[in-house]
C-alpha cells in the first residue's frame, strides 16, 4: 500500500515538473510578430512661403513678480504681524515667504495657510496694524525675494525638514 502511494506521489510530481518544463520551453520559443511598416508619401505642390517680417507686440510691464489680491496681502500682513512683529524687515520677509512657499508646496491658498494649525498658536494676535517694516517686507516679497523655507518655529527648529537659517527668534527649515 505504501508503495502505491509513493508511486502515485512520484507520478503527480513528475506531471507537475513536466507542465513547468513545457511552459518554460513555450515561453523561450515565443516570437513576437514583426511590426508592419507603413510608408506614406506626401507630395508638395509648391514651395512653402517664408515669412521674414518681425512683429513687435507691446507687453504691459508687470510691476511685481508676484501678483496678489488685496485679500491675499491682508493675510500675508496679518500673519507676519502676529508672528514677527519685532523682527525687522528680513524677519517679516522670512515669515511671509515661508507662507508663500507653503501655498506653492501644498497647493493651498494663503487663507488656508493662515487658518492652518501651523499658525494656530498666534491666532490670538490677529488684526494688528502692519508696521513700516511689515509693509516693506510685503513689497520685497511681491518683487521676488526668494529663499526656500517651508516651516518656521520660534526659538528652535522643527524635528523634521532641513534647517535653513535662524533670524531673530525664528528658525526656518526647508524640505
Amino acid at each position: 500500500m505504501k508503495r502505491y502511494i509513493h508511486d502515485l506521489i512520484l507520478i503527480v510530481i513528475s506531471i507537475g515538473f513536466g507542465i513547468i518544463i513545457y511552459g518554460s520551453i513555450k515561453a523561450w520559443t515565443y516570437v513576437e510578430p514583426e511590426p508592419t511598416i507603413i510608408t506614406e508619401y506626401v507630395t508638395i505642390e509648391a514651395e512653402p512661403e517664408i515669412i521674414t517680417e518681425t512683429v513687435y507686440v507691446p507687453l504691459a510691464e508687470e510691476e511685481y513678480l508676484r501678483n496678489m489680491s488685496k485679500d491675499d496681502e491682508w493675510y500675508y500682513l496679518d500673519l507676519s504681524m502676529r508672528e514677527a512683529e519685532n523682527q525687522g524687515v528680513i524677519g517679516h520677509c522670512w515669515v511671509m515667504y515661508t507662507a508663500f512657499c507653503r501655498c506653492e508646496a501644498y497647493g493651498q491658498s494663503i487663507k488656508e495657510v493662515w487658518e492652518s494649525k501651523a499658525f494656530e498658536s498666534s491666532m490670538c494676535n490677529t488684526g494688528k496694524k502692519p508696521n513700516e517694516d511689515c509693509l516693506k517686507a510685503l513689497e520685497l516679497i511681491k518683487e521676488g525675494w526668494t529663499p526656500k523655507p517651508l516651516w518656521f518655529r520660534r526659538d528652535y527648529y522643527h524635528n523634521f525638514g532641513t534647517p535653513l537659517c535662524q533670524y531673530g527668534d525664528h528658525c526656518f527649515s526647508c524640505k
